[in-house]
Order: C-alpha cells, then sequence, then structure tokens
C-alpha cells in the first residue's frame, strides 16, 4: 500500500481556490442529503469534512485503510463520530446498516471497485443512496494521480454500479472548463508540473509553483463548520447523460441507489 496519507487533503494543507470549492461542495452536498439518516463516510482521510455533517446526520460512521490519516481524523473529530479502520472492499458493517454512504476523491485509487460497490450495496438499505465524486478522465487537462489504478469515464462508471446492483443511476458534473486564454494557460502549467512531479511534494518551492500555476492559496482547517456549507449545492452541479462520455467538466459525482434521488 502507498503512503497515502502523501496525498489526503490535512488539515494546514494549502489549497488554491478550485481544490477549496471541489471540496466544500461535495460536502455541502453530503449535508444536504444526510439530514436524519445513518451516515458512513468510505475513505474519510483525515476527516476534514466530517464537521459538516455532525449536526445533520442521525448516525455517523467513516472509516479509512491509513493508520496515519485515521489517528488525524480522531484527533479532529473522534469524539463524535465513530471511526475504524477498513478497506473499501471488505465494509465491515452489517447488512442495511446505512441510508447513505459517502466515497470522495477515492474510486480510483481501488483495483477492484466492483467489489466495493457490491458492497455498498449490501450494507445500504432499500432506500438508500451511495454519492460519490471522480475526477473526469475526458477532461482536456486530466493528469492521473499517485497511486492511482482506473479513473472510469461517465459511461463506464454508470456500467460500474449498474452492474453491481444499483438501478438508478444520477450523474453530476461539476467545475466546467473555463474557455479564457488565462485560464487555459494555467491549466497547461498545472499539467506539465503534475506530469513532471514537481507538486507531489509540500515544501517552498510547491507552494511557489502552486501559487503561479493556481492563485491564491487557503490553508485547510481541521474540520470544516457550518460558514463552509455552500447553500443549495445541487444548483452548482450539471446534470449529464448517464451514458455519455463528458469532455466538460472536470469533477463528475454519482449518485446511486434502487431509485433516483429526489432534490
Amino acid at each position: 500500500m502507498g503512503d497515502f496519507l502523501s496525498i489526503v487533503e490535512t488539515p494546514g494543507a494549502l489549497l488554491n481556490r478550485e481544490q477549496w470549492e471541489r471540496m466544500a461542495l461535495r460536502y455541502s452536498l453530503a449535508a444536504e442529503m444526510a439530514a436524519q439518516r445513518r451516515v458512513l463516510e468510505v475513505a474519510c482521510g483525515a476527516g476534514v469534512g466530517l464537521g459538516l455533517l455532525l449536526n445533520r446526520a442521525q448516525r455517523l460512521v467513516a472509516c479509512d485503510l491509513s493508520p496515519a490519516a485515521l489517528a488525524l481524523a480522531r484527533r479532529n473529530v473522534g469524539a463524535h463520530v465513530t471511526l475504524s479502520a477498513a478497506d473499501a472492499q471488505h465494509l465491515p458493517f452489517a447488512d442495511d446498516s446505512f441510508d447513505l454512504i459517502l466515497c470522495f476523491e477515492t474510486i480510483y485509487y481501488l483495483p477492484a471497485p466492483e467489489t466495493f460497490f457490491r458492497e455498498c450495496r449490501r450494507v445500504l438499505t432499500a432506500k438508500g443512496h451511495l454519492v460519490l465524486s471522480t475526477s473526469n478522465p475526458d477532461w482536456p487537462y486530466f493528469v492521473p494521480g499517485a497511486f492511482s489504478v482506473y479513473y472510469p469515464s461517465v459511461p463506464e462508471l454508470t456500467a460500474l454500479l449498474r452492474t453491481s446492483g444499483f438501478t438508478a443511476v444520477q450523474m453530476f458534473g461539476s467545475l466546467p472548463l473555463d474557455a479564457s486564454n488565462a485560464s487555459r494557460l494555467r491549466l497547461t502549467l498545472r499539467r506539465l508540473a503534475l506530469q513532471w512531479n514537481f507538486l507531489r511534494k509540500e515544501h517552498w518551492l510547491t507552494r511557489l509553483l502552486k501559487r503561479l500555476g493556481y492563485g491564491k492559496l487557503i490553508a485547510l482547517p481541521p474540520v470544516l463548520s457550518e460558514p463552509h456549507r455552500m447553500a443549495d449545492p445541487f444548483r452548482q452541479l450539471t446534470p449529464i447523460a448517464p451514458d455519455q462520455r463528458d469532455g466538460y467538466h472536470r469533477v463528475i459525482i454519482a449518485i446511486a441507489g434502487q431509485s433516483s434521488y429526489r432534490y
């Protein structure tokens, strides 16, 4: 197993505006859906996003495979959240025990994502939903991350979910492509830096490169709180066809269940 803590968004990490909005949006979406539901976050990392769910979920459980990441999560939210070490492909939870499962920016690290989806289907209730976010490999400036295994396209992800037992799959796009010349130049510089591994480690040079390539950087707090929550997060998403490739959005968000989620 790779040192996943090196790529986890940990408290104090410097995020550019897009990274910050990406995190705030997915956890605002989770908070919107978590009200009075039994919620499980798989691959919770340092637990930064769990703060937005604490006062909304009926029950909140989170797990991660990395002991170092879990140690950070326990420090920040352990008094309020049940945390456990777990492999996403072998969830240590009973059948029909959750109403909502969250899995953000993780699916591309799994050797067998279909096994994870079947596990989700097992532990979800009949009316439950799985919500996941992933980088879109069809985005023009896409660069695979460290330790990644496989990035499914929209139709590939849809097929994996359906064959794993999810009969209703909704797909949404986030972070549409900015067509301005300044944005394209910045994205090109970012792609080159990532391809050359300049941004894999956090030090003064990478911070300078990130500032030049991304703009102002924002320090990540130990946990997100109510002021960080976006109002009406579904308005920030664009519904996309589940069976068609999408080259316009950087991030794909999927909601899967036995019935469509009404938002």
